[in-house]
């Protein structure tokens, strides 16, 4: 239930989780002030639904902190699913400081979305070696898909939702269906996503490769989320937008052809997978 696959060696994703969740359930006397601040934006832990906390930072992290509540980025993906799907239990998006290797993450065990600041540090400085005209705002985009991302496992957990093939396409699936709900604020989330997902894949070694990683490729990851968008995109609204996603090396156009389709049946999925359990249909 692991997000971005990262850089650097990869570390069985077993044993990341665990790390990760004996990190996340202890709060030490140096994180007393911040641990379990808890937002208004969402239901509180005590119902169903989703709430948000932040975790007092450590190290360099306090501008990631200050970033990602002065956009209220959790509250917001919070608010849209709680007026969407109607969970039974509670679920909590921590926002805090992580060891070096951690990475965002749903723990089941404890009902929470870890949110690592350091993770926002990390794809911001992506952006700008980049040269990109807007990293901050790019960086807002990728961390609201890696939340309705996490969102998605943490749905599939309480809801005991059926699916077919890996869970973690299911979850980028389900973040490009909440996005692409939200108009041109969503499909840029999705496009800032896709084109991390890119310069990961740029950045990796391919002597890293694991086969047995739950998660697809980052460069497959990438073009998923161009055809969503491709398949998404009215032809007579949005020509020149479709055709600005099919470069020929993250989408091809033997692929676009089918992107209408699978943009469709993954809508289709999520409608009949949350059926029974939506506020907004």
């Amino acid at each position: 239930m692991l997000h971005h696959a990262g850089t650097g060696p990869r570390t069985p994703a077993r044993a990341r989780r665990a790390r990760a969740l004996v990190a996340a359930g202890v709060c030490t006397a140096a994180l007393a002030t911040g641990c379990g601040t808890q937002s208004q934006a969402a239901a509180p832990p005590t119902r169903g639904g989703l709430s948000v906390s932040y975790q007092a930072p450590r190290g360099g992290d306090a501008d990631e902190r200050a970033f990602l509540r002065g956009r209220g980025l959790p509250e917001k993906v919070a608010a849209d699913l709680n007026k969407a799907v109607r969970l039974p239990e509670p679920v909590e998006i921590v926002g805090r400081s992580c060891k070096k290797d951690d990475i965002p993450e749903y723990d089941p065990a404890g009902g929470r979305i870890v949110l690592c600041y350091g993770f926002i540090g990390e794809v911001r400085s992506m952006f700008e070696a980049d040269g990109d005209a807007d990293p901050a705002g790019r960086t807002a985009g990728v961390v609201t898909e890696t939340l309705y991302h996490e969102a998605a496992h943490a749905l599939i957990d309480k809801l005991n939702l059926p699916f077919t093939g890996r869970e973690e396409d299911v979850a980028d699936q389900f973040a490009a269906y909440r996005l692409l709900r939200q108009g041109e604020a969503g499909r840029a989330a999705l496009l800032a996503a896709a084109d991390n997902y890119d310069q990961y894949a740029r950045e990796s070694d391919p002597a890293d490769a694991d086969p047995s990683d739950e998660h697809a490729p980052d460069a497959v990851r990438s073009a998923n989320y161009r055809c969503y968008l491709y398949g998404s995109a009215p032809r007579r609204d949005r020509a020149r937008e479709r055709r600005s996603l099919v470069d020929g090396k993250r989408l091809t156009k033997e692929r676009a052809e089918l992107c209408e389709e699978e943009h469709r049946d993954l809508r289709r999925g999520w409608d009949q997978l949350l059926a029974s359990h939506t506020n907004d249909r």
